[in-house]
Order: structure tokens, then C-alpha cells, then sequence
């Protein structure tokens, strides 16, 4: 297979497809079918990445700047924020235009107006359209909750031209305010998420069901192919209004990266995105050149690659050929035990005794290469208030101790315990791999664990009907602030919402309520040392680690900056096609 796969690349001919100069970016890192196109109903990572690049937001964090930092997209400025703390007052770049598509007359792409946006922000709060990721503005706009009780009520006879927020009101074609219930300094960072990406009244009636894979935006690309198993094409907007920035951290016009600095965006003529649910098929043909970003799992890194003090490195020739990037993920993986479930829901010394088997900090080292950093809380390290901020009391691998909660749990040396089901979101060889580590953590604790590998889709409907005991799960921040995470066990996101455990405990959405609207500092910090120590006493999940993502790229892609706020950023990145057509010599 190995002889067959390279030869096949080869005879390809040209790293460049098509060998007509245009700049077509291959991207060898989708990994999973996209769930929704629309943006109100996703709310899982394959969909974003597509979304964000055939949609815009009202905001959108700056490519370069690091702290991660909000920067106007469809506005031509940032908000302006009233006195008193409560309305913002925001205005549309002039000239912004639609796609063109069939949905509208002649088929030719409108301007976009404040009607889009408020025509939007209903839907994303329509509660018969989005079931899931209403929380990220629950409770901020005034009358936005409201709209939704109303929407659920009147169920399929909802009218949005008979219905509004009342605390969303449009002052002319352009401009539009805000006012929020409360001064709330997390406000605008929904305003950046991919569910409030802003989209026309025409192809959602037009498109209807098919609108989910129908996408129709203002982003830099537009869908040319869409295949849920197969190869996604993205071809550039002609029309788009945004530029290369022209500032950025410090270091980056060092390292070429303002070169571009004003160039109208997107640089790429094409991007090309086959579906590569394993890793090593999408290894050989970067290794050939016909792939030019590509992630890297656990085998190859051992071949590839290794990590000291000083970071991540290639070996040998791999060194000369490709470039290796590495960056701390905004993201955590953790299992959610079903609080429903009569056997793990029901025994706190239960999950007590597995979270002390598991042994994260091995797994990391084992199967991760060093790739992460063992969680003690369920925020992120780059993310204020993690573990770099506050001391957190958490669960250290200890088998002794997990020998003495299982006997608690009633279940001497695992003596008379059912075997347990963990949900897994893909089948692939790296998933695998780590359930068998983690089946033999609990092994030694006398704990049989039995998996479900199953596609993304069945995962998610597995989960979102409650049907399991434990799931393997990953949360990839909306914004970068600890509440983000926080909201994982609020009881008010029960699913089908984020909290898939159904985790209930007043004295944390007590806490949660607390610290939702405070700036980072002392105080909120303390508050969430208070949360973590409810998580550690019910264990409604543990929190594993956090990922650090290594990848491998081309020398000849330019403007390469890894941005974990925006997934894909296509829009950003350009080709040296001298450079590509000679290959690695």
C-alpha cells in the first residue's frame, strides 16, 4: 500500500494542480465531515472551519496580535459603548456584498444591511432553529431571551416581521445598537463566533432543508464543490472587501509575515480540502508535495520529529524539506460522565475511583509526544484564570486511591461492576490507540471500559438523546475567556445544550452566575477555585489535558501564522509558486 500510495503521488506530475498558475492551497487536516453549513445549527469544529471562511461576523480576531484580540470585520469600526455601560452602537462597512446565487433576483449577490444582521441574530436566538448554541449570548441581550420563550411557543407560525428584540433596534441601513441587561465585558465575543455569522433572508427561504449545505456569505471564499466524504472546494470571492494586516506582534515582520501587509484579501485562488479521517494517508501525500498543511499524529511524530527544551523540531531531511509549528491549543479534552445514568450518575465514589486511575500525565507523554499539558481545571493554559493563575485541587493519578473510592463505590476490586461504554466522535487508528491506553489505566483498577467508535453525526445524536454512560469529548473555545469553559456544567446548558452530562448543582450555577459578567482579576479567580472544588467533589467530568497542535507545512507557503481563534484561515495564507513548481530541491 505504502509503494502503491507514493507511486500514485508521483505520477501526478506537477506540485502545483492544474499547472495553470493559479494558487491552489491543498489542506490536508480535515479530519471530519461538517455537520451543518448553517450557522445557527452547528456547533462543532469541521463545520466552523468551513463557515468561517464562506461567512463573516460582525468581529473577528486579528490574525497577527497576540493576546488574541476582537478587530471590526463587516463593521468599520469597532462598537461604541454608551455611558452607562449598556448599548452599543454599531455601523456596517459600506458596500459588502452577498455571493452571488440563484436565491436572489437575477441571481446577482446583494449588499448587505442592518436588516441581514438583526434578520440573523433572530435566528441564531430562534429556539426552534438552534438548540445548541444560544448559551454563548443567553441571558445578555435585553428582550433576546424573551424572543426565544416566544419562538418556542408559537413553534413553526413564528413571524420574525412580527416578532423583535427589544433590545436590538436599527437606526438606518447601516447602523444598528445593543443594549445589553447588564455591563458585561464578555459581550462582543460572541459577536466573533461562527454561529452568529450574518446571512441572508433569501437563501434560507429559498434553500430550506438544503440550505445547510447551501451556504450563501460575504466570507472570502465561496463553496464551488461541497462533499460531506469527499473533496470541499473553496474558490475566492472576487468581491471581498478584506485586507492583509498591516501590524502584528512582535517578531512577525522579522519572520516575513507583514509582507503582505495591505494586499486585498484572499491571496489563494482555490483551497482544496479533501476528507482524511486517518493520518497517515494525508502523511504520504504531504510527504510527495501534494498536500501543503498537514497535522501530525503519534506514529509519524516519532519518526519525524522530537521535542526538547527548546520546543518541537524535524529530524533530518524532514528538517530541510518541511517547516514544524507548534501552539498552545484554546481547547481541552475531558470525559463527561451522564449524571442520568443509573450506575455512573448515581455513584460519586465511582467516577471518583476512575478519575483517579486515569493517568493523564503518562498519556500525554505516551501517546501525545509531550503534544499537551494535564489539566487541573477546565480552562485552557493560555486562557486567564487557568492553572497558570489559580492553585486548583484536582485529581492526581493515584491507583491506590482509586482501589479505596471503588471500594467505596461498592465494588471491591472491580467485584460485580458492569462494564462501562465510552462514546468516542471518530474510528479512527490515533482514536483507538488512545482508548486502549485508557482501557488498561482501569484495568489495573479492576474497571472494564468498552468502546463505541462511530462517526461524528452518530456520535452527536447518541449523545444529544442521552443515550450513554461516558463520552470522550473535546471543547475548542468560542472566545478566549475561562467562562467559555465554565458553562460546560451549568445547569441551564443541559443538552441538548453544552452541559452533555446533565450536571446539576445550585451552589455552582450560583458561582457561575457570579463571575459570568466579571473582569479577569482576584476576585473572579477565587470564584472559580470555589467551582473546581465542586467539579472535584461530584465529578461530572474530568478534565484531561490540554492539546498542543504541531503540524508540518511546505516551505513555499507564506503568511503561515498559527491562529487557534480562527481555525482555517485561508484568507491569510499565499504561495510561492516558484518555489512550489520546483518542489524540495
Amino acid at each position: 500500500m505504502l509503494a502503491c500510495s507514493l507511486s500514485w503521488a508521483a505520477a501526478c506530475g506537477t506540485n502545483q494542480p492544474g499547472g495553470d498558475g493559479r494558487k491552489v492551497f491543498r489542506y490536508g487536516a480535515r479530519t471530519g465531515s461538517a455537520k451543518s453549513l448553517d450557522p445557527v445549527k452547528q456547533f462543532d469544529a469541521a463545520s466552523a472551519e468551513l463557515i468561517q471562511n464562506v461567512y463573516d461576523t460582525l468581529l473577528e480576531y486579528h490574525y497577527l496580535k497576540r493576546p488574541y484580540e476582537l478587530t471590526p470585520s463587516l463593521l468599520s469600526k469597532m462598537p461604541e459603548l454608551s455611558a452607562d455601560g449598556l448599548t452599543y452602537r454599531f455601523e456596517l462597512r459600506a458596500g459588502v456584498r452577498f455571493a452571488d446565487d440563484p436565491c436572489f433576483p437575477g441571481g446577482k449577490g446583494r449588499v448587505l444591511t442592518s436588516d441581514d444582521v438583526i434578520y440573523s441574530f433572530k435566528r441564531f436566538a430562534d429556539a426552534n432553529t438552534n438548540e445548541q448554541s444560544y448559551v454563548l449570548w443567553q441571558g445578555a441581550v435585553v428582550g433576546m431571551d424573551e424572543f426565544r420563550e416566544q419562538t418556542r411557543k408559537l413553534g413553526k407560525a413564528v413571524r420574525y416581521d412580527r416578532l423583535e428584540i427589544a433590545g436590538v433596534r436599527k437606526l438606518d441601513a447601516q447602523r444598528f445598537t445593543i443594549r445589553l441587561n447588564h455591563p458585561n465585558p464578555l459581550a462582543l465575543l460572541p459577536l466573533a463566533a461562527s454561529q452568529l455569522a450574518i446571512h441572508p433572508r433569501e437563501a434560507v427561504e429559498h434553500y430550506r432543508e438544503e440550505f445547510e449545505r447551501h451556504p450563501v456569505g460575504t466570507g472570502a471564499f465561496r463553496m464551488k464543490v461541497y462533499s460531506r466524504r469527499g473533496v470541499v472546494i473553496l474558490t475566492k470571492n472576487p468581491d471581498y472587501f478584506g485586507v492583509y494586516p498591516s501590524e502584528g506582534a512582535p517578531g512577525d515582520a522579522q519572520r516575513g509575515l507583514l509582507a503582505s501587509a495591505g494586499k486585498r484579501l484572499p491571496l489563494l485562488d482555490e483551497v482544496h480540502m479533501p476528507l482524511l479521517e486517518e493520518t497517515q494517508p494525508a502523511i504520504l501525500q504531504f510527504l510527495v508535495g501534494q498536500l501543503e498543511w498537514v497535522a501530525m499524529d503519534r506514529d509519524n511524530f516519532l519518526k519525524m520529529a522530537y521535542r526538547d527544551e527548546r520546543g518541537f523540531h524535524l529530524k533530518g531531511d524532514f528538517a530541510r524539506k518541511f517547516t514544524i509549528y507548534s501552539e498552545p491549543m484554546l481547547s481541552m479534552e475531558y470525559f463527561f460522565f451522564n449524571m442520568d445514568d443509573p450506575l455512573v450518575g448515581k455513584n460519586r465514589a465511582l467516577r471518583q475511583a476512575i478519575a483517579y486511575a486515569f493517568d493523564n500525565a503518562g498519556f500525554i507523554s505516551e501517546m501525545k509526544n509531550g503534544r499537551g499539558a494535564v489539566l487541573r481545571s477546565p480552562v485552557p493554559l493560555p486562557i486567564a484564570g487557568s492553572q497558570s493563575d489559580v492553585e486548583y485541587d484536582w485529581y492526581d493519578h493515584d491507583l491506590e486511591l482509586a482501589k479505596r473510592k471503588l471500594v467505596e463505590a461498592g465494588y471491591p476490586g472491580g467485584k460485580g461492576l458492569p462494564p462501562i461504554t465510552i462514546e468516542y466522535r471518530a474510528s479512527n487508528t490515533s482514536v483507538r490507540q488512545e482508548f486502549e491506553y485508557r482501557r488498561a489505566n482501569l484495568a489495573k483498577l479492576g474497571v472494564k471500559l468498552v468502546p463505541n467508535f462511530q462517526t461524528f453525526s452518530a456520535f452527536l445524536d447518541r449523545v444529544d438523546r442521552g443515550n450513554f454512560q461516558m463520552m470522550s469529548g473535546g471543547w475548542q473555545a468560542d472566545y478566549p475567556d475561562a467562562e467559555n469553559f465554565y458553562q460546560l456544567l451549568y445547569s441551564k446548558n443541559k443538552r441538548p445544550g453544552p452541559n452533555a452530562g446533565n450536571y446539576n448543582d445550585r451552589e455552582y450555577d450560583a458561582l457561575f452566575e457570579q463571575m459570568k459578567a466579571m473582569p479577569n482579576g482576584p476576585e473572579r479567580y477565587a470564584l472559580f477555585a470555589k467551582m473546581v472544588s465542586l467539579l472535584e467533589r461530584d465529578v461530572p467530568m474530568v478534565f484531561t489535558y490540554s492539546p498542543i497542535a504541531v503540524g508540518m507545512n511546505q516551505r513555499w507557503i507564506k503568511n503561515f501564522k498559527r491562529n487557534m481563534m480562527i481555525d482555517t484561515p485561508f484568507k491569510y495564507f499565499d504561495l510561492d509558486t516558484a518555489k512550489q513548481s520546483k518542489g524540495f530541491y
